[in-house]
C-alpha cells in the first residue's frame, strides 16, 4: 500500500513537473507567433494587425518594409523594426511597399495584399466641357497621380446615352442635340466631362462643301447666337489665342464647322476710315446672327442688318444680303483669333492695311519649296491702292487651303479654296510672313482634321 502512495506520488509529481516544465518551455523558450493578421487603409495610411500568444515571454515581433517582394533574411537586423501594441502603421507614398514580420526565433512571415494598397489623389481631364456637333467625336485626354498601388483601369459613364455616348476607351460621340455628363473613375476618384451637343455646328468636311447653303436672315435666336459665340471662343482658345493657330481656327470655324456660307458683301464703309461699321465687315468678337448684336454697331450707313439680311450695298447699287468682303473678313479672323488690325482694307494702300502686319514678300516657288510659307501667312493678289486678301487655313502636299471671302462665281462668299502648290503663286502676288507678329504658333496643325 505504501509502495503504490508512493509510485502514485511520484506520478502525480512527474505529472506537474511536465506540465510546469511544458508551460515553462512554452513560456520562456518559444516565440511568439503572428495569428488573425489583417490589413486595412485609412486615409492614404496603411494599418496591420495581428494576434500573439499572450503568455509567451518571447513575444517580441518585428517588421520590414520593401519595395521588392524578395523575402528578407534574419540577418537583416539593422533595417527591422520592433512593432508594439500589435500594430504596424505606415503612410503611403509613390512605392508600392511589401510587409514582413519576423519573430524572436527569426521565423519571417509575409504579409500578404500590402502590396495591392493604393489610391488616386489626384484625377483630371483635359478639358472640362466640351462642344461637339451632331456625329462629332472627341478623345479626352487623362491625367492622375497617386501613392502606392495604382490601378489605372478607367471606367467610363454618360448621364444620358442619347445624348452623348462613352466607349470603355474614353471615346465620347455625340449623338443628338442637348447636354450630357461624361464621368470617369479611377479607384478613388472620380472627375467629370460637360459634353454640349450642338445642332448649330457641323463636323467639319475634308474638303469644303460648295453645296452648303448661304445664311439667310434672322435664322438664329439670341441664344443661338450666344452659343455660337462660346463655341468659338472655346475652338480658339483650344488652339491658342493670340497665337497663329488662334486665328486660323477662327478662319475654319467660320468656313468649315460653321453650316451655312456667309455672303460676299461690298462694303459701305469701315472703321478705319468713314467710321461705318459692320456694313459688309463686322469688326467685333463673335459672329453676327441675331439683332441683339446691333449693340456693338457703331457708326451706320445703310445698316444695321446681321449677316444673311438685306441692306443696301453702295458698290452694288442695290440690296444684297449682308456678309463679308475679303478684307472684312481676314480682319475679322484676326480679331477673334486675338490680334486687333484695326478694321482695315486688303492692301497695298499708302495707309495702313492688312498687308502691313507680316513680312510681305513676292510669293515664288522657291518660299513654297523651302517651306517658308505656312499656315496662318497671309495672301495678296493686289497692286498698290486695292486687291483682295485671304489666309492660309490648311495645308497638305499638293495643295494650300485657302480662306477667303470671294465676289466672283461660281465660288462667291466666305470659302475655303484648294490651290494648288504649282500654281497658287500665279494667283496670289504676294504673301505675307506672319511669324514676327503673331510671335507664337500655338497648337497649330496644317489641316482641321
Amino acid at each position: 500500500m505504501n509502495k503504490i502512495r508512493i509510485w502514485g506520488i511520484i506520478f502525480i509529481l512527474l505529472f506537474v513537473i511536465l506540465i510546469t516544465g511544458n508551460y515553462c518551455y512554452r513560456v520562456f523558450y518559444i516565440a511568439s507567433i503572428p495569428k488573425n493578421i489583417s490589413v486595412r487603409m485609412e486615409d492614404n495610411n496603411v494599418k496591420i494587425t495581428y494576434s500573439i500568444e499572450d503568455k509567451s515571454m518571447r513575444n517580441k515581433i518585428y517588421y520590414l518594409i520593401k519595395e521588392d517582394n524578395i523575402v528578407p533574411t534574419e540577418k537583416e537586423n539593422d533595417e527591422w523594426v520592433l512593432a508594439s501594441n500589435n500594430l504596424i502603421s505606415y503612410d503611403l507614398d509613390k512605392y508600392v511597399y511589401h510587409v514582413f514580420l519576423k519573430n524572436e526565433d527569426d521565423q519571417i512571415f509575409s504579409v500578404e495584399g500590402t502590396d495591392k494598397f493604393g489610391s488616386i489623389t489626384t484625377l483630371e481631364v483635359s478639358k472640362k466641357k466640351i462642344y461637339l456637333p451632331i456625329g462629332g467625336s472627341y478623345n479626352p485626354t487623362i491625367t492622375f497621380d497617386g501613392l502606392g498601388f495604382i490601378d489605372d483601369t478607367i471606367s467610363w459613364t454618360s448621364s444620358n446615352n442619347k445624348i452623348a455616348s462613352v466607349n470603355e476607351k474614353g471615346t465620347i460621340k455625340a449623338l443628338a442635340n442637348g447636354k450630357a455628363t461624361i464621368t470617369a473613375k479611377m479607384m478613388n476618384k472620380e472627375t467629370t466631362i460637360d459634353v454640349v451637343v450642338s445642332r448649330l455646328i457641323t463636323v467639319k468636311p475634308q474638303l469644303y462643301d460648295y453645296k452648303k447653303p448661304y445664311l439667310t436672315c434672322d435664322l438664329y435666336s439670341k441664344d443661338d447666337n450666344d452659343l455660337m459665340d462660346e463655341i468659338l471662343k472655346d475652338r480658339i482658345n483650344d488652339a491658342g489665342y493670340k497665337t497663329r493657330a488662334g486665328a486660323v481656327e477662327a478662319a475654319r470655324f467660320l468656313t468649315m464647322e460653321f453650316p451655312y456660307r456667309i455672303y460676299y458683301f461690298s462694303e459701305n464703309g469701315r472703321l478705319a476710315t468713314n467710321g461705318v461699321d459692320s456694313e459688309g465687315r463686322y469688326y467685333h468678337v463673335g459672329l453676327y446672327l441675331h439683332p441683339s448684336r446691333f449693340a456693338n454697331v457703331g457708326k451706320r450707313r445703310n445698316g444695321p442688318a446681321t449677316w444673311g439680311c438685306y441692306m443696301y450695298s453702295g458698290p452694288a447699287h442695290g440690296k444684297r444680303r449682308t456678309g463679308l468682303d475679303c478684307s472684312g473678313f481676314i480682319s475679322w479672323v484676326l480679331l477673334n483669333g486675338g490680334f486687333d488690325v484695326k478694321d482695315v482694307g486688303a492692301g497695298l494702300a499708302s495707309g495702313l492695311d492688312l498687308t502691313d502686319y507680316g513680312k510681305r514678300t513676292k510669293f515664288t516657288k522657291d518660299l513654297i519649296t523651302d517651306k517658308k510659307v505656312k499656315v496662318g501667312d497671309l495672301l495678296s493678289s493686289g497692286g498698290p491702292g486695292g486687291g483682295h486678301i485671304a489666309i492660309i487655313a490648311g495645308e497638305d502636299d499638293k495643295y494650300f487651303y485657302v480662306a477667303e471671302s470671294l465676289w466672283t462665281p461660281p465660288n462667291v462668299g466666305v470659302v475655303m479654296v484648294p490651290y494648288s502648290k504649282d500654281k497658287i503663286y500665279k494667283e496670289y502676288y504676294w504673301v505675307m510672313l506672319m511669324d514676327d507678329y503673331y510671335k507664337k504658333d500655338g497648337n497649330l496643325t496644317k489641316m482641321w482634321y
